[in-house]
């Protein structure tokens, strides 16, 4: 069952911290059957009219080596909303980055079919841990 309801989903969001360190890549569409051998790593894909957007882990076989030639950003800490969000529910990302905000948290968030998720700066994950239980500690 999806959640919808503003307040439930702040309270019952129970973020995980994904282990690993994430980036961001912007790569030709072509570049995606180089990196067959990373699907593993690979955590989320976005098509843009500028290219290929790529959300991915670094691994033991070095998934940013092939992507050299490509703009990447990070490393991003991974933080899964773990509750089962309503797609059409409004607000909750909004409530959520503006909290990291207010503590001068920079977040790219995305939304997939079962989850929303968090990617942000890897030193600062534990803070914002903290911050997202407060928030939902407050919802109770």
């Amino acid at each position: 069952m999806t959640v919808s309801d503003l307040h439930e989903l702040i309270k019952n969001m129970k973020p995980e911290l994904v282990h690993g360190r994430f980036f961001i890549a912007s790569v030709g569409q072509h570049q995606l059957m180089v990196l067959a051998n990373y699907l593993d790593y690979i955590e989320a894909v976005f098509r843009e009219k500028e290219g290929m957007t790529l959300v991915f882990s670094e691994g033991p076989g070095d998934v940013v080596k092939p992507l050299s030639d490509y703009p990447i950003s990070g490393p991003f800490a991974l933080i899964m909303l773990t509750v089962n969000s309503d797609l059409f529910a409004v607000g909750f990302l909004a409530k959520i980055t503006t909290a990291l905000a207010a503590k001068g948290i920079s977040v790219n968030a995305y939304s997939a079919y079962h989850h929303d998720h968090l990617l942000v700066p890897f030193e600062r994950k534990e803070e914002t841990m903290e911050i997202l239980a407060a928030l939902s500690k407050s919802s109770k």
